[in-house]
């Protein structure tokens, strides 16, 4: 038992040439000849164990190397898509970013060409102003010329009126003065011859004519019943009554088309 015992921890893990070679020599004789082959057959199971458990590391080995392959593989794939995500977010950034640039040139486009209509417009409306403007400088100009031509025609009227006044005061008073002189010659002639009467009396009638023919001429000449008091302009003719002078175009005397008139101030 003790030589076996030597033999199998002599002999494991390795070849069996060491007891091949005492089988093929006789050593041990025949007793010992059993003990070599079921020491052989034991050593050629360790050996298979020791293959299959070579095969089992060698398996491992290869999972773990398949294993390291598909992380690596995992690795780099995922590295990829991470790449190729970054790509996209990037290409979808610049898109969105020219896309808006696009949109606010197009709005501040839009808005331009509005301005521009706008400022034209306004521009128009302050040309028209200033043309209006000009229109009514240049109206009032006219209006203040009208105006101080008009205030010069009422002041030559005024000085007109005055004057005709003055002139019709002076006819009343030679009236008056010729008809007290006709009066008292009258009167002084009484005792005179009788030509001389025939003479005053004619002298008479020629004053009384006249009266008359003043008195006609300051008649008016539409209604023949109302005395004048309306001067016509520009042709100057005190011709017509108050009444009468609204519905008269023209002078009754020269047949002037009426520009004017003025009342005078006859007492």
């Amino acid at each position: 038992m003790a030589v076996q015992a030597q033999l199998y921890s002599d002999n494991f893990g390795f070849p069996f040439c060491g007891s091949l070679d005492l089988i093929d020599n006789g050593c041990g004789a025949g007793a010992s000849f059993g003990l070599g082959v079921h020491q052989l057959s034991h050593l050629q199971q360790l050996q298979q164990q020791q293959q299959q458990f070579q095969c089992l590391q060698n398996q491992k080995q290869r999972n773990h190397d398949l294993e390291s392959m598909v992380f690596s593989q995992n690795m780099v794939s995922q590295v990829e898509i991470d790449q190729f995500i970054k790509l996209q977010n990037e290409r979808l950034r610049l898109l969105l970013q020219e896309q808006r640039r696009q949109q606010l040139a197009l709005m501040a486009k839009k808005m331009e060409s509005r301005a521009c209509v706008l400022l034209n417009q306004k521009d128009e409306e302050i040309a028209e102003a200033n043309n209006k403007a000009m229109e009514l400088q240049n109206l009032l100009g006219r209006l203040e010329m009208e105006s101080q031509a008009w205030q010069r025609v009422a002041q030559e009227n005024e000085a007109m009126v005055l004057s005709l006044n003055n002139r019709l005061e002076q006819l009343r008073k030679q009236a008056s003065c010729r008809f007290n002189i006709s009066v008292d010659d009258a009167e002084s002639c009484c005792e005179c011859v009788q030509e001389e009467n025939n003479n005053t009396a004619s002298q008479a009638d020629r004053r009384k004519e006249h009266d008359e023919e003043e008195r006609t001429n300051m008649v008016c000449k539409c209604c023949y019943r109302q005395g004048s008091c309306v001067l016509f302009l520009p042709c100057r003719h005190l011709c017509s009554c108050k009444d009468c002078s609204g519905f008269l175009d023209s002078c009754p005397v020269c047949k002037t088309a009426k520009k004017g008139s003025i009342e005078a101030l006859v007492s």
